[in-house]
C-alpha cells in the first residue's frame, strides 16, 4: 500500500491523518444529538398523559348513555382502564425525565465544582494562576535587588533572604546583572 505525502498530512506522518480524522469523527451527529433521550421521555410523558384522560373521559361518556352495565363494560375497559393505565405510564415517564434532567444538573455542578476547587488549590498552593478550565498556569517569575545593588537575584537567593528593603524589579527594563548564586535566568 502506498500512501503519499498529501494523505499523511503536511509533516509526511500519520499525524496530520489521524488530526483531520479526528476532527471529522467529531463533528459527526448522531441520532441522538439532536432529540436525546430525555427530551424523548418529556415527549412522551407529555402526549400519553392527555390522550389518558381524553380516553377516560370518552369511556365515561359512552357508559353514561346507557343504565345497562353489560352495555358500560365495553366503555370500562376500552376508555377507562386504558387511559387510566396511559395516565400512569405517561406520569412515570415524566417522572423520568424530571430525574434525569436532575441528575444531568448535579453531573454539571459537581464539574464545575471540582474545576473551582482546583482553581483555589492551584493560586493556595503558590501564587499560580489557573485558565477557565482550572488548570494551573506556570506563576510568573520574580526578581528582586538591593537597592543599591548591582545584581537581580531570586527572591529565595541566601543573598537576600530575610531582607526587608529588597524591592521587585522587571528584569526586560533593568541594567542589572544576575546573581551566580541563585542564576535566576536559570529557573
Amino acid at each position: 500500500m502506498t500512501t503519499s505525502v498529501e494523505t499523511l498530512g503536511e509533516g509526511g506522518s500519520t499525524a496530520g491523518l489521524m488530526g483531520r480524522l479526528s476532527e471529522r469523527v467529531g463533528s459527526v451527529r448522531t441520532r441522538t444529538a439532536g432529540f436525546g433521550f430525555d427530551r424523548l421521555l418529556l415527549v412522551a410523558g407529555g402526549v400519553l398523559m392527555p390522550v389518558g384522560i381524553v380516553l377516560i373521559l370518552l369511556g365515561w361518556a359512552g357508559a353514561s348513555r346507557t343504565p345497562f352495565a353489560w352495555e358500560q363494560t365495553d366503555y370500562l375497559i376500552s376508555g377507562g382502564i386504558l387511559g387510566l393505565a396511559l395516565v400512569f405510564a405517561g406520569g412515570f415517564l415524566y417522572f423520568a425525565y424530571w430525574n434525569t434532567v436532575r441528575i444531568n444538573e448535579a453531573r454539571s455542578q459537581a464539574r464545575q465544582l471540582v474545576a473551582a476547587i482546583n482553581r483555589v488549590e492551584a493560586l493556595l498552593a503558590g501564587g499560580a494562576t489557573v485558565d477557565e478550565s482550572g488548570r494551573a498556569l506556570p506563576a510568573p517569575r520574580r526578581y528582586v535587588a538591593t537597592p543599591s545593588g548591582s545584581i537581580f537575584h531570586r527572591p529565595d537567593c541566601a543573598a537576600v533572604a530575610g531582607r526587608s528593603d529588597v524591592k521587585e524589579i522587571d528584569i526586560e527594563r533593568t541594567s542589572l546583572k544576575p546573581c551566580r548564586i541563585c542564576n535566576p535566568l536559570d529557573q
